[in-house]
């Protein structure tokens, strides 16, 4: 499936997902296959399979003693698989992305209020997803609702400062805009000047929109994701008082730049911003869960070779094979949802009303353009326009 989006054939990857039947309910095959329709711009099946995925993860936050028992006593990758935080909240703001293009905002808010949700209730800093932040509170502006959208906006600002420290993203300049922007429409004339001086934006004029203009809000979801392979290591484990094998996953490949991409219409140019860095968030999820994948890793490996060694007592045979067997099944779990994008990247566009032609630009790092994607969008007067697409690879030309 991977190799195919990595060529560009897209319609191959989806045809390779769409033929795994028996895994309609499965969590992962579910998010691969919403995202694959979502790049056929299938977006209405792609929220069909995504709202399967979504009720499978809530009805697994209840973990079962005998799934915690199967991990211990076997492998990680017998768990149901319910995503990390990352992923479960760019579930809602994928879905919210399809809703948009379909052209139902009130639901695409309905999704965003429950990522919102879902990141008070875990209540921690690191789980904070300023991307979705922001993208909450365009989705607010575009249902008239300023107040929540500057509040929205507030916090992706925060969530931006608190995560450069784990080399994530800084603030994008065009959230800055926007929240001096709403600043001030609704008057908040103290907090726009300390935010002017403190962004270094003093000589920003907000722009004016009027009944003969409208803006069109970009998202481009660029590249894949990493994917996790496994590694095994011999250490010494003070309980056997002896070396065991445990095996983790790990990104074996190093974290590179996506392309760039800007936006085209007639002569002029604007280029896109990266607001979501999803290649480093796998990486630090996979960091912060390390801790206690090696502890279940260190257990599995304790009653393994505990089992072993009654079994060699009894019998050097019985021995012998549960010592195979039991290097069988110690595997690393090595799943994630791998057809996320690397980076997801945007930007802002005012364009008169009416029906308009965009072209995004694919740039390499040489500053050549290596693919274009042509897409129509209806400019709303006075109102926000979405217009949201993935990239992996240049088609391949046909022959």
């Amino acid at each position: 499936m991977r190799d195919n989006l990595l060529v560009g054939r897209v319609d191959l990857a989806k045809k390779t997902a769409e033929q795994q039947d028996e895994n309609q309910d499965d969590v992962l095959a579910c998010l691969n296959k919403g995202i694959l329709r979502r790049m056929t711009q299938d977006y209405a099946g792609s929220n069909q399979i995504l709202e399967v995925a979504k009720q499978q993860i809530d009805s697994l936050y209840g973990l079962s003693i005998s799934e915690t028992a199967t991990s211990l006593t076997f492998n990680d990758a017998l768990r149901d698989y319910k995503g990390a935080r990352y992923e479960q909240i760019l579930l809602h703001a994928y879905m919210a992305m399809n809703y948009l293009q379909l052209g139902d905002v009130d639901s695409a808010r309905v999704e965003i209020l429950q990522a919102d949700v879902k990141m008070m209730e875990w209540g921690e800093q690191p789980d904070e997803n300023p991307f979705v932040r922001y993208f909450a509170g365009m989705i607010f502006e575009a249902v008239g609702e300023y107040d929540q959208a500057l509040v929205a906006y507030r916090k992706a600002r925060d969530g931006y400062l608190a995560s450069r420290s784990g080399a994530m993203l800084e603030v994008p300049l065009v959230l800055k805009k926007d929240l001096l922007r709403l600043l001030a429409m609704q008057g908040l004339t103290n907090e726009y000047r300390r935010l002017t001086a403190e962004l270094g934006l003093t000589d920003y004029q907000p722009a004016s929109i009027d009944d003969n203009v409208g803006e069109v809000v970009v998202i481009l979801s660029s590249g894949l994701a990493p994917i996790r392979t496994e590694t095994a290591i011999m250490t010494f484990s003070s309980e056997v008082q002896g070396h065991v094998r445990v095996a983790f996953p790990v990104y074996a490949q190093a974290s590179t730049p996506a392309n760039k991409a800007r936006v085209r219409i007639d002569d002029k140019h604007w280029y896109m911003e990266t607001v979501e860095n999803v290649d480093k968030l796998a990486r630090q999820a996979l960091d912060e869960d390390m801790p206690l994948i090696m502890a279940r890793a260190m257990a599995r490996a304790v009653v393994k070779y505990q089992s072993q060694r009654t079994a060699q007592e009894q019998n050097d045979l019985a021995g012998f094979l549960l010592t195979v067997t039991n290097l069988a099944t110690e595997r690393a779990d090595t799943r994630s949802w791998t057809t996320l994008p690397k980076e997801i990247q945007m930007t802002r566009v005012l364009l008169p009303a009416g029906q308009q032609h965009v072209s995004i630009e694919i740039v390499n790092s040489a500053g050549r353009v290596v693919d274009t994607i042509e897409a129509g969008v209806e400019v709303l007067p006075g109102k926000l326009s979405f217009l949201t697409r993935h990239w992996v690879a240049p088609v391949p030309m046909k022959t």
